[in-house]
């Protein structure tokens, strides 16, 4: 979250990933950095067991996301 937070502060567009289970806490940590509105995704969790196979189905999976939260109106 603060790598996130600090792209965003040098105007480069950023989106946090995390697993669906630590949404809370992405949430309080974006608010604690005065960031309350950043650009979060949330996957499946867990991802630690996943193959390298998997893991990079998972990455796949969610690279179009990522690519309309970084051109959506109004992202930085």
């Amino acid at each position: 979250m603060c790598d996130l937070v600090h792209l965003e502060r040098r105007g480069i567009p950023a989106v946090g990933i995390a697993t669906a289970p630590f949404a809370d806490e992405a949430i309080e940590q974006a608010r604690l950095l005065a960031m309350p509105d950043c650009r979060m995704l949330y996957i499946p969790h867990p991802v630690q067991l996943l193959t390298p196979a998997e893991l990079d189905a998972r990455a796949d999976a969610v690279v179009p996301a990522i690519i309309a939260a970084l051109t959506a109106a109004g992202a930085s």
